[in-house]
């Protein structure tokens, strides 16, 4: 009989959790509940997710032990120094878990060190051991899926990855081929957003199907680094075609096969090359290294054009040839997958970005942190000044490890949440009071926990996903009531008060998730929207700063924060727009969205590649009375960049065309002579093309945020924006 994968991994779950609760209660155990959360916790849609949670789980409860151990012994008697210490510790966690590569090594931190003070109940004294106890309950859970996830049905993602990269060479040779067909044709390109995030969505699965089939694949694993620079050069190869295309948008309509000889060896050069690229992965074919080419421009034809289309031309030229480039080492990189090469050395670390993005502040990220220390301490308060609190410390800790979980997905419906689990508990009744007490010996228990873990996961799975938060706690909060050991008693007021304590958590996290401000998906996509716009021209306008104050500390760090939150919020705003409900939007329609999230990450790219051009090579051809107007450009942009994001300036967009208009105007007359003094030596070749590709980036920052402004005019963001029911 043919199984589904969702019924082979709710059968393993199912098996593993049998397996641990019949360890634990055969080692008379106290609390077998915490090896089987181990064991949902690390239930994963494959393999690798599988071994990869578990492996970070060990590391992270070893971690906490010590961690738990050290606050014990320096504040044992003080319970408020205590608190504040156990809150330092979990909020430094729920931050760097939020951008962490290693999310539950975090997640694992928080978690086990309030599991570790819940075993005492409160009594210090015996943290040493409930302490080992609690931790050899979980790690028995993560032990035995651990070796169920291997040796029955394994889902290796061996072949997952093999098929997402060959998914996204797929959909990267048609986005180019797109391209280049306009370019044969001479055809306007239309920007696409359904295929631009078809490609952005197939670049990110590749990511994670590498790290997923590096911990259960051995052949991956031992040549990982290859396979991770076959992935940051496959996302350097996306980003490279959308580029292409925005350029295409604004320079197609001349006639860029004209202007450029040879693009059509060109195009088919780059085709010949992402096809081999497919065979190699697919095959093991290995690729034929292709020579280096330059597109050049015809300096005699493009003399006779403007200002803004020599401009809209060199971003162009600097979009083919970064392509090129961005191709050739594509090809490097699959070669190197087959005979373990080390082209990759060649190429500077990930691990200095990785690192900053992890400890620069984030707004969003510290406002997660507060929310989760917030619910810590409404619960902590309530346990110590409610006598007889239901649930006790058990509250507590519910309460943060959700919210510690809820980090990782913010824009989670805790209604919807809180229906489906209640629901689940409530058709557990008559398991606990009918059938339960009637059962004799561990095996007709254990068939009833298969059974019953088997149907609640099976069905979670299908309409959640194997990776929801719903899905976890669904199959959370029924042990907790069903509270499975040796000395098991059937209470109706226990089983009472554990459906309030449920609501009672819920309704704490109602109240921390709206602290420090509204977890509404509307309120967080405008957030995010300013932000974007207020670093974006931040950005902007600090192009022209002297050259000694750039080289400053401070600075630095100024600008590496709004490059940091351009980045996070393009992320957010994309991620919070899935959230909203597209059938309940008031103040925009869902095509206005649409167009409004597309030309923000139109904006995006070219606002990061605009303070990368060399100031120091356009000054070679540049007179001052260019800069100077190329600096008043940068001022009017960043004032309306600063206007759409609520910081009002008394501004019209025609003011930024005017300033814009009068860079173009003062040196269109000079076009041949910058292509004449090209010519003149590499410097000043350096020079020109540098000044016309920030021309042309100018440009397209011009159309987008003209678009923008008049897009935003359209918007009523305060009915958007305003409280409806969650």
């Amino acid at each position: 009989m043919h199984l589904s994968r969702n019924a082979k991994e709710s059968i393993k779950l199912a098996a593993a959790l049998v397996i641990v609760y019949a360890i634990a209660m055969g080692l008379n155990w106290e609390k077998p509940f915490w090896g089987g959360f181990a064991v949902i916790v690390c239930s994963q849609a494959n393999l690798g997710q599988s071994l990869n949670r578990a492996i970070l789980w060990i590391l992270g409860t070893l971690f906490a032990l010590v961690g738990g151990w050290l606050i014990v012994a320096l504040f044992p008697q003080d319970r408020w120094l205590f608190m504040i210490a156990l809150s330092i510790w979990v909020a430094t966690c729920v931050y760097l878990l939020q951008r962490s590569r290693h999310q539950y090594f975090w997640v694992t931190c928080g978690y086990v060190i309030l599991l570790l003070w819940d075993a005492t109940g409160g009594d210090l004294s015996i943290s040493y051991e409930e302490g080992i106890l609690r931790v050899q309950e979980s790690l028995l859970g993560i032990v035995v899926y651990g070796l169920i996830a291997v040796l029955i049905w394994p889902n290796c993602s061996r072949e997952a990855l093999r098929k997402a990269s060959i998914v996204l060479l797929a959909r990267q040779r048609l986005f180019a081929a797109g391209c280049f067909t306009r370019i044969k044709s001479q055809e306007k390109v239309m920007l696409h957003p359904d295929k631009r995030v078809e490609l952005l969505k197939a670049d990110a699965s590749l990511r994670a199907a590498i790290d997923d089939a590096c911990s259960d694949s051995y052949e991956i694993w031992e040549c990982r680094k290859q396979w991770n620079h076959f992935g940051s050069r496959a996302t350097a190869l996306t980003q490279s075609l959308l580029k292409l295309e925005e350029s295409l948008a604004l320079s197609n309509e001349l006639g860029v096969a004209e202007f450029f000889p040879g693009v059509n060896d060109y195009i088919d050069d780059i085709q010949c090359r992402l096809n081999e690229i497919k065979l190699t992965v697919d095959e093991g074919v290995l690729a034929n290294m292709p020579k280096e080419r330059c597109i050049q421009g015809d300096i005699d034809k493009i003399k006779a054009l403007s200002t803004s289309q020599t401009a809209a031309l060199a971003i162009t030229k600097q979009s083919l040839n970064d392509l090129e480039v961005e191709s050739r080492s594509l090809i490097d990189s699959v070669n190197d997958i087959q005979v373990m090469g080390d082209s990759y050395l060649k190429f500077p670390s990930e691990d200095g970005a990785y690192w900053l993005g992890l400890l620069m502040p984030d707004p969003d990220r510290l406002a997660n942190v507060v929310r989760v220390i917030v619910g810590l301490w409404i619960s902590y308060l309530a346990y110590l000044f409610v006598p007889g609190m239901l649930g006790g410390l058990l509250v507590v800790l519910l309460i943060t490890v959700i919210a510690i979980i809820a980090a990782l997905s913010p824009q989670i419906r805790l209604f919807e949440t809180c229906f489906y689990t209640i629901i689940v508990c409530l058709l557990s009744a008559p398991m606990y009071f009918v059938l339960m007490p009637k059962l004799q010996g561990f095996y007709s228990l254990g068939i009833m926990i298969f059974v019953w873990s088997f149907i609640v996961c099976y069905l979670a799975n299908r309409a959640f996903g194997a990776q929801s938060m719903i899905r976890t706690l669904v199959l959370i909060f029924p042990q907790i009531i069903f509270n499975f050991n040796d000395y098991q008693v059937y209470s109706f007021v226990v089983y009472t008060n554990y459906i309030f304590v449920l609501a009672i958590i819920f309704c704490i996290l109602a109240v921390s998730r709206n602290i420090p401000f509204s977890s509404h998906p509307e309120r967080n996509f405008k957030k995010n929207v300013d932000r974007f716009l207020n670093s974006a021209g931040s950005l902007v306008v600090q192009g022209d700063i002297p050259e000694s104050r750039r080289q400053s500390f401070f600075y630095r760090l100024y600008v590496l924060y709004h490059i940091n939150i351009i980045m996070v919020s393009r992320k957010n705003i994309l991620y919070w727009m899935e959230g909203i409900d597209k059938g309940r939007i008031r103040g925009m329609s869902k095509d206005q969205m649409r167009s409004l999230v597309d030309l923000l990450m139109l904006i995006a790219n070219q606002v990061k590649i605009l303070y990368r051009v060399d100031r120091g090579k356009m000054r070679f051809v540049a007179t001052k009375k260019m800069l100077r107007e190329a600096f008043i450009w940068r001022c009017l942009a960043a004032k309306v960049f600063f206007y759409l994001s609520g910081r009002k300036r008394e501004i019209h967009i025609d003011s930024l065309r005017r300033g814009y208009r009068r860079v173009f105007d003062r040196i269109n007359i000079e076009v041949g002579e910058l292509m004449e003094l090209r010519e003149s030596d590499e410097r000043s070749k350096e020079g020109v093309s540098n000044f016309l590709y920030f021309l042309g980036v100018v440009h397209c920052i011009d159309n987008y945020l003209s678009d923008l402004f008049h897009l935003s005019e359209l918007v009523d963001w305060s009915c958007f924006c305003e409280d409806r029911c969650l």
